[in-house]
């Protein structure tokens, strides 16, 4: 009886020690553990010229690649420091939080509703919504679009943009920017939201697409960081950093290089 109150009290004391470990364990530091694995891991696209997309010779370039590399020469003093991984808008924040990247640096607007599940920058870049139209259709402003098939694409802020200004408006929701293009092109739907930013590229390459003129929201880009105190040294460190690509003209030389 006395060796079995002795086992069963050792075995408490093991499953409390155990818990108390798990309760006082808190995430490493990303700055630390970036630093430790000597690379930056950050979420960028892959399809959006000319902010993140693979040239002929499957290379990324675009403006948020260059400004991603100039944060791995912040962070590791030398910008080829960096792996880049491909994220789309609907799967980006599960990707950060689940640790496939550091940070995401892919045409994120800034909303209230995603601070609540990652922290983010300040803004690097202010675009504005609009819409993409065959060349040939009768659109010609956001209120033509009233009853009108429009694509948006899931994990953007395009669904609640979009039902506030074309209330009437049928979205059509697609998994990514490509298949909302061609179904635009096929017309199964009769324009595509988003971000001019990123439509302005499907234009400049497609003469058979069109941008209507209008804008009915603001959108500031981020960069997203896992929420909590894991990512608050390495947020500070960027937050000072874009500050001094502001303030010394770097950052619009650097938007100027890829947004004519």
């Amino acid at each position: 009886m006395k060796k079995i109150l002795e086992i069963t009290f050792i075995l408490l004391f093991l499953c409390l020690f155990t818990v108390g470990c798990g309760k006082n364990k808190e995430p490493m530091d990303l700055l630390d553990s970036i630093q430790q694995r000597g690379i930056l891991v950050v979420g960028v696209s892959s399809d959006i010229v000319p902010f993140g997309y693979k040239n002929a010779n499957n290379e990324y370039e675009g403006f948020e690649i260059d400004l991603a590399k100039q944060i791995a020469k912040l962070l590791l003093y030398d910008e080829n420091k960096i792996e880049f991984v491909s994220v789309e808008p609907a799967n980006r924040i599960m990707m950060l939080n689940s640790g496939q990247a550091d940070m995401i640096i892919a045409t994120m607007t800034i909303t209230p509703k995603r601070m609540n599940v990652v922290d983010f920058s300040n803004s690097y870049y202010n675009a504005g919504q609009t819409a993409l139209v065959n060349d040939k259709s009768k659109i010609k402003s956001l209120s033509d679009l009233a009853n009108k098939k429009v694509g948006v694409a899931f994990g953007t802020t395009a669904f609640d943009g979009i039902k506030e200004v074309v209330p009437t408006a049928n979205l059509v929701g697609f998994k990514t920017y490509q298949q909302a293009i061609n179904a635009l092109k096929a017309e199964e739907i009769d324009a595509f939201a988003l971000d001019d930013t990123i439509l302005i590229g499907y234009a400049m390459k497609d003469k058979s697409l069109r941008m209507l003129n209008q804008r009915y929201t603001q959108e500031p880009y981020g960069i997203a960081f896992r929420k909590g105190i894991e990512s608050a040294r390495t947020l500070e460190l960027v937050n000072n950093f874009l500050v001094v690509l502001n303030s010394t003209g770097t950052l619009n030389a650097m938007k100027n290089k890829w947004i004519k």
